[in-house]
């Protein structure tokens, strides 16, 4: 029997959005969605089956020649995610009827024995072959299989949960057939969430053939220390790691066995804890290339893949509904704020690969014809489902992780809460409470770490006293008209790297500020490569080892002032080297150079540390 969780997820069409920036992010991805031509997204779908369309294949990953085509059909499981999520989320029938489609034909092209793929089934047999090679056909399966079952959970699509239940069929018996030795040689190459696609299907179809599937892609040389404590991912590729612990966490909460919450857990500590930057983000060239909390040397222009954070978030959730806790809280509001709501651009949201932090360079971002790698279908995922991590329930009892105008709708309780605030340029929040009668019921509010003397009001009265990093529980009998008041003053604070004090990122609250080091036009910020960072190398900033802040003793307040008229915008004051910065928000900076780790000139290390 299926245990679920502590915390229970709120479908996505009981939250809606109402923060303006988000509701634009999110209308210019379905936008997009809407434009990409089905014909081209199920091109070498059709080109597998023997069906010659004369359609032009998508680029990037979704080449059916060249070292990248080793993925492709990966982008359409993407595509029909970002979807079901989007349809869910705004209710757009279009959408909705463009996706179906896709389904239906996708259907039409499944073999008998449930095989389906962008790919001929010989490439299992030549992994099988030879587990070394360049052939990853798993990580493709997974996608196409996530998006299956998120059109049937989030669009209701019936015969993508039949098309899926084939394709799991299928997977049972190919996986049935290898032993044990051959499998873990398998499990060496990246086959992204096969674990928790198949768990997930067997959550749903109560099908415990799945389930047994899903732990074959258990791969013991990772789970096992990770499980007894042991950080075992230095120089391990970060994409492909980190699905195997959202795999395990899944199975945790379907079978309750503890090695797999030990594993994730620790996991997640280590990442989000020791092996990420003060944005949240990870990886350098895609791995961890480095101990734990050894990190000064890894800055350049591949830092933080996107996947990466796309998939620590959904660790997150995970490690959260076990223990709701202000750590995971502020951990998903930082990688949120300071990574994925830093990469789609102003004019048509399109992700980027990775958000570098070399100092000097600036965001590229993907073309919308021409860049179909992993990272833009991670960022279609991304912004369809912006209102994830906002509010979490069970029994009598409502816990709120993030502060993002929104409104929910408790149907269970039959209680709706609008949340008014402007965040983070005002440091506050409002909840209104709705209920169609007065009820019972406990509202836990996150206080984070970063809130400098926090305090809540509940209709104008003061609520407790010295409130700590936590869930504030908020316990009554709701009337319409109540309202909470958040008061969660910002302050600037240092965000040094673990090895090396003198070298800190600037911090305003959660938000990772960024120096602004000049403009560059616009035809440098998209490029259809993902390889793109390499033109940071042709057009270095000509002062990027000199920058830094001298004389930085005092506390940070004495050195930084807010810059009029300007929201979330402050200025050195005579501490910059070879001159004075303004710093913002990284989140909003784009067209921009940028620098995010300073050099700093301390009195001593000491004063440093008391910053």
């Amino acid at each position: 029997e299926a245990r679920l969780p502590i915390l229970g997820m709120f479908p996505l069409g009981d939250v809606r959005l109402l923060d303006p920036e988000l509701i634009r992010i999110q209308d210019l991805n379905r936008k997009y969605l809407l434009g990409l031509d089905p014909d081209r997204l199920l091109r070498n779908y059709r080109e597998n089956a023997g069906i010659h369309t004369g359609i032009p294949e998508l680029s990037g990953h979704e080449r059916s020649t060249g070292p990248h085509g080793i993925v492709r059909g990966h982008y359409t499981g993407h595509y029909l995610s970002a979807c079901a999520m989007m349809i869910a989320s705004v209710g757009d029938q279009a959408l909705k009827a463009k996706a179906d489609g896709i389904v239906d034909e996708l259907a039409k092209l499944q073999q008998p024995n449930g095989y389906l793929s962008a790919q001929p089934e010989s490439v299992f047999d030549e992994l099988e072959a030879d587990p070394s090679g360049r052939r990853i056909p798993w990580y493709v399966q997974h996608k196409l299989m996530a998006g299956l079952l998120d059109m049937y959970v989030h669009a209701g699509n019936e015969k993508a949960l039949e098309v899926a239940k084939k394709l799991g069929d299928w997977v049972v018996a190919r996986t049935g057939k290898i032993d044990r030795e051959l499998m873990q040689k398998i499990l060496k190459r990246e086959f992204g969430g096969m674990g928790e696609a198949m768990a997930n299907l067997a959550a749903i179809s109560h099908d415990r053939r799945y389930l047994e599937a899903a732990r074959r892609f258990d791969q013991e040389e990772v789970l096992r220390p990770l499980a007894a404590g042991k950080d075992n991912l230095t120089q391990r590729h970060g994409n492909t790691v980190i699905p195997k612990l959202i795999a395990a966490a899944r199975l945790h909460e379907l079978t309750d066995e503890t090695h797999y919450r030990d594993a994730a857990s620790f996991f997640w500590r280590q990442v989000a804890l020791h092996r990420s930057y003060a944005t949240g983000g990870n990886t350098i060239s895609e791995h961890f290339a480095t101990p734990p909390d050894v990190l000064s040397k890894s800055l350049g222009p591949t830092t933080q893949e996107s996947c990466n954070t796309y998939n620590m978030l959904k660790l997150t959730e995970h490690v959260f509904r076990w223990n709701p806790d202000a750590l995971a809280g502020d951990y998903y509001e930082r990688a949120l704020y300071n990574h994925i709501l830093a990469t789609p651009h102003p004019d048509n949201a399109m992700p980027l690969y990775f958000l570098g932090l070399s100092p000097g360079q600036w965001k590229v971002h993907f073309t919308p014809n021409d860049s179909f790698w992993c990272c833009a279908g991670t960022g279609l995922e991304n912004f369809s489902k912006l209102q994830h991590g906002i509010y979490y329930q069970h029994g009598n009892r409502l816990w709120v992780n993030l502060f993002i105008a929104s409104e929910l709708r408790w149907k269970e309780k039959g209680v709706k809460v609008h949340q008014k605030t402007s965040f983070p340029d005002e440091p506050q929040t409002t909840f209104l409470i709705d209920p169609e009668q007065p009820t019972a019921f406990s509202l836990h509010i996150r206080i984070p770490h970063w809130a400098d003397n926090p305090s809540i009001e509940i209709n104008g009265e003061k609520f407790g006293d010295g409130l700590m990093p936590g869930f504030a529980a908020l316990e009554r009998v709701w009337k319409s008209g109540d309202t909470v008041t958040v008061r969660l003053p910002m302050r600037l604070h240092l965000q040094p790297m673990p090895d090396d004090p003198n070298l800190a990122a600037i911090m305003y609250g959660p938000l990772v500020l960024a120096g602004e080091l000049g403009p560059v036009s616009k035809e440098k910020v998209f490029s259809p490569e993902n390889k793109h960072t390499r033109m940071f190398d042709h057009q270095p900033y000509v002062e990027a080892g000199r920058l830094g802040l001298t004389g930085v003793s005092e506390p940070i307040q004495k050195w930084m002032e807010p810059v009029a008229g300007r929201s979330l915008t402050f200025r050195t004051n005579e501490v910059g080297r070879p001159h004075d910065f303004t710093l913002s928000p990284l989140f909003r900076m784009f067209e921009q150079r940028y620098n995010v780790y300073w050099r700093l000139h301390p009195e001593s290390t000491e004063d440093l540390k008391r910053n």
